[in-house]
């Protein structure tokens, strides 16, 4: 069964959090076959290599 895809994130209005943002990137590097794989995927979803780097106090700053 087809199902429509999610609007971009641009027309929902919705931001992602810090902590969405970093664990979004650790499951795409986790499930990345290798260093441009990732970097590919990371920027397709719009994300950075840096937001799966934890801050001193970790991923919610």
């Amino acid at each position: 069964m087809r199902r429509p895809a999610a609007p971009p994130l641009e027309q929902t209005g919705t931001e992602l959090t810090r902590d969405q943002r970093y664990h979004g990137a650790r499951v795409v590097a986790s499930a990345a076959i290798d260093a441009d794989d990732c970097a590919l995927l990371l920027a397709v979803l719009g994300l950075e290599p840096a937001d799966g780097i934890a801050t001193r106090s970790g991923p919610r700053s």
